[in-house]
């Protein structure tokens, strides 16, 4: 099969200077607005679990490790172990096809969510789902940096980065306000027949998926590479030579990818396991915990994923080319007191307003782990980087958070009701040596840079 047919796109044509056309800055903000309503669907099928955890666990019999294997293993397992061989397709072919097709395969995989009986199905299903969804971060990542300078970086990850809380804040707000509903009025849907009230969300959400797949497909041009710093654009390189270049380079990625990665883990703990402590500890239901979670990620958590992105492109423009990452670490400090109290706190109103307001500092660093990572590695190596870095923030995120947090509240704080206690334990340790890892990081990081550009 020929590269054209796999790709889209001419075999003859793949770089900036037998490029047909130059995309305008209009465009690619077009392009980030399409990607980043891609990335709200892939965020809203990974998160969905989350908010029928308890319903999941009444009607299959799961214990609270199973849920979280379901959540976490099942999903991070092949969304790591396809990361690479995905991220070298994006640095040697085109990225828009394989986004399509992995929007498509995610999509009918969280319609399976739905039709799934058994643990084992439902755990097929989410592996499938990770699969789907391992394709689009790396060509994101990649695509992303070619349509704006370097001082626009940030604001453009920003934007991208806006899927993951409007996507959070949607799928709690509409998946709560649909199980509710589902509960009492035990829909019989078309083929499927009567169906369980935490399955229908599933389907709501799978579906539309496809559109948007079409529209990636239909709407979403591949732009040209852009060219190196040596002028001419080079051949993605083997995957070995990607690993070799990181770690050759080691002292600025590895406290980079580390310390993120460590700020990762408090963000997949609370998405997981936040909505069932408000409806456990504080006896939200599932429509008030949708609300709640609309306002914590769709509103605040979406202006601090932009702020985050506008700070750090206005600080890299005086010079700091750390910038992201120093943006980042401010914000993991201010976070971590307020989720700590959100958890801790007795009092339902506190709680809630606590974690909504520690959402949009939790969120500033969403955007800027993509820039931080992006600006200091070569174009034709993007790729596989980010997909590198996401093996590690999600082996070490999702795979490890939801089990961890779950592990601790069975066997430390006495069962279900101890999972806020669970959650401030996991944010402290975490964030707290995320702040520590980006400190080590800024002065290398930015010497790294500074040697791209």
């Amino acid at each position: 099969m020929s590269e054209e047919a796999v790709t889209g796109q001419p075999a003859a044509e793949p770089e900036a200077a037998d490029a047909p056309w130059a995309p305008s800055e209009a465009y690619g903000f077009y392009v980030v607005g399409v990607l980043m309503l891609a990335y709200m669907f892939s965020f809203i099928d990974r998160v969905l679990l989350s908010l029928v955890i308890d319903p999941i666990r009444a009607d299959l019999g799961l214990s609270e490790t199973q849920i979280s294997l379901l959540i976490g293993f099942a999903f991070a397992a092949f969304y790591t172990l396809l990361g690479l061989p995905f991220g070298r397709w994006v640095d040697t072919r085109g990225r828009r096809n394989l986004i399509a097709l992995g929007i498509a395969l995610w999509s009918l995989a969280t319609v399976a969510c739905g039709l799934a009986n058994s643990f084992w199905r439902l755990f097929a299903a989410r592996m499938a789902v990770g699969v789907g969804e391992a394709t689009l971060s790396p060509a994101a990542y990649s695509i992303i940096p070619d349509y704006f300078s370097p001082q626009k970086l940030g604001l453009a990850m920003g934007v991208y980065y806006c899927g993951v809380t409007l996507g959070g804040g949607l799928a709690m707000l509409v998946g709560g306000v649909v199980v509710q509903w589902a509960a009492a009025a035990a829909p019989v849907l078309p083929v499927v027949g009567q169906v369980e009230a935490w399955k229908v969300p599933f389907f709501v959400v799978g579906f539309p998926g496809l559109l948007v797949a079409l529209l990636v497909l239909l709407t979403v041009r591949e732009p040209p590479r852009r060219l190196e710093k040596s002028g001419a654009a080079s051949a993605a390189p083997p995957v070995r030579e990607v690993i070799a270049y990181v770690w050759e380079n080691r002292g600025a990625y590895g406290p980079v990818f580390a310390g993120f990665s460590a700020v990762v883990i408090g963000g997949y703990a609370f998405n997981v396991w936040g909505p069932a402590y408000f409806m456990r500890v504080h006896g939200y239901d599932p429509a008030e915990v949708g609300v709640i979670f609309a306002l914590a990620l769709g509103v605040f958590g979406t202006l601090g994923v932009l702020s985050g992105g506008v700070i750090s492109d206005w600080i890299s423009r005086s010079g700091k080319l750390d910038a992201p990452i120093r943006v980042s670490m401010w914000g993991a400090i201010i976070q971590a007191p307020l989720f700590v109290g959100a958890y801790l706190s007795p009092w339902p109103i506190v709680a809630a307003v606590l974690f909504i307001v520690a959402m949009y500092f939790g969120s500033v660093y969403g955007g800027l782990q993509a820039a931080a990572v992006q600006s200091m590695t070569p174009n034709r190596m993007r790729g596989q980087v980010a997909a590198l870095y996401l093996t590690v923030a999600n082996m070490i995120g999702l795979g490890l958070a939801p089990t961890w947090t779950a592990w601790m509240t069975e066997n430390l704080f006495g069962g279900p009701q101890g999972i806020g206690k669970s959650l401030a334990l996991t944010t402290a340790i975490a964030v707290t040596t995320g702040v520590v890892l980006m400190a080590l990081a800024l002065k290398p990081a930015a010497k790294r840079i500074a040697a791209l550009r």
